[in-house]
């Protein structure tokens, strides 16, 4: 299996600018796998959702088998590519609390040699969510912050559990550039 790197963020901390600014930059070129998009497919395919919105509707047990097939189909394109990004949430609220966007099935098939954190503060997430042109729902500050938290210990977590590096890149205001160059640092190496 090539080079694993898992790049993960909460919506609105601006994860795919920095990875496109980041693959022009790249000396690589990386296969780049969106969990989520992978998801939907797979939803779709068996006519469980239209739209990516509608993921967060299924009940427990179907979310979970969804993000397992997709965790299969993502481990067989690393096994045939030399350097994988995949572009993932490490936490997923839902109506009934968290789920892991990395649960250990993903994990110990992926077997990521480095968990990328991108963040910015929750101030500056809110302000970006709720200027996106994107359908998002705009959580309070407070929400968001807590968001932020269950998502660093989840994605720290899952560091603990495979060995793999933990790379925490910033993405505050007007600086989508140097986090983009951060991140080439890490899949260039």
């Amino acid at each position: 299996m090539g080079e694993v790197t898992v790049v993960v963020g909460i919506s609105g901390v601006g994860k795919s600018t920095v990875m496109e600014e980041a693959l022009l930059l790249s000396e690589v070129d990386p296969l780049v796998v969106n969990y989520g998009t992978r998801m939907v497919e797979i939803c779709q395919d068996r006519n469980l959702v239209s739209h990516r919105d509608e993921l967060q509707s299924l009940d427990a047990d179907t979310y979970v088998d969804v993000q397992m097939e997709a965790a299969r189909s993502i481990v067989e394109d690393a096994e045939i590519e030399d350097s994988v990004i995949v572009d993932t949430h490490a936490a997923i609220k839902n109506p009934d609390g968290y789920l892991p966007g990395l649960p250990k099935w993903t994990l110990e098939n992926l077997e990521p040699d480095t968990i990328v954190i991108l963040d910015a503060t929750a101030q500056e997430i809110h302000d970006r969510i709720e200027s996106d042109e994107r359908d998002r729902e705009v959580a309070s500050v407070e929400e968001i912050e807590e968001y932020r938290g269950v998502m660093r210990e989840m994605a720290s977590a899952c560091a603990v559990m495979t060995g793999a590096h933990l790379k925490m890149i910033e993405n505050h205001d007007g600086c989508a550039g140097q986090a983009a160059e951060e991140l080439v640092g890490v899949i260039d190496r």
